[in-house]
């Protein structure tokens, strides 16, 4: 059953998806050369093969998934958000589908050289759902790379605890609605996910400028589950259409 929690992250992300793109389009915000931006395509460039296939889970307006195709890597981008799917459709040729996280394991995209959720797993069931796919969703020796806010980051005596905490919109141009609230996890209880959800840790890095603490962290994961393959799936072939 799908929480209220859950349920106002969607909500939250339909009525905010027009300030979004304004702030994208006008303010620059998913601009090239961030920290956080440079550390993730540094990591894919670091782990997927050259013109690989790449799947960005919870791909926004799909700033990513045009950068990766500038790369030469061959990308699929997914959200739940129609809004959102439909601009990005209309930026370029790339292929991108409206599905939600619990519909990734029947959805037939076929399987990718990279997964990558780039500050887009908020929720508690919903990451769940997004890792119990990844073996239908990666080739034999694919990875899935994920960028969050680091736990660290947000340590606060009394507020270091796995739970539902407030969203913002603060530090953003434009005029936002109600922020969606997420599922803070500590980073031993990532960690835990992780190993309940049959996956493996290949690497764990923490992006910053010299002198400062980092605000995220990115987790390198590959599958450790034996995966039965699917009828009509044709390993390392994208099979998502626009």
């Amino acid at each position: 059953m799908t929480s209220k929690y859950e349920k106002q992250i969607l909500a939250a992300w339909h009525s905010n998806a027009r300030p979004w793109i304004k702030a994208v389009e006008e303010a620059g915000i998913r601009a090239p050369g961030t920290l956080s931006s440079s550390a993730v395509l540094c990591v894919i460039e670091d782990y997927c093969p050259a013109g690989g296939s790449i799947l960005d889970a919870g791909c926004g307006e799909g700033w990513l998934i045009r950068e990766l195709t500038r790369l030469g890597y061959r990308g699929t981008g997914t959200d739940a958000v129609p809004e959102l799917i439909e601009y990005a459709r209309q930026q370029g040729s790339e292929t991108f589908r409206l599905l939600a996280y619990e519909q990734l394991e029947t959805a037939g995209l076929g399987r990718f050289d990279l997964v990558v959720s780039n500050f887009a797993l908020l929720g508690d069931s919903s990451t769940s759902a997004f890792l119990k796919a990844l073996p239908d969703l990666l080739n034999p020796n694919g990875v899935c790379v994920i960028q969050t806010l680091h736990p660290v980051a947000f340590f606060r005596e009394g507020e270091y605890i796995t739970g539902w905490k407030p969203g913002t919109w603060a530090g953003l141009p434009g005029d936002f609605g109600d922020p969606a609230p997420w599922y803070f996890r500590t980073l031993s209880d990532w960690l835990n996910l992780f190993t309940k959800t049959g996956l493996t840790v290949r690497e764990t890095r923490e992006p910053s400028t010299e002198g400062q603490a980092p605000q995220s962290i990115i987790f390198v994961v590959q599958n450790t589950r034996k995966v039965q393959p699917r009828e009509n799936q044709r390993p390392s072939e994208p099979a998502g259409s626009s």
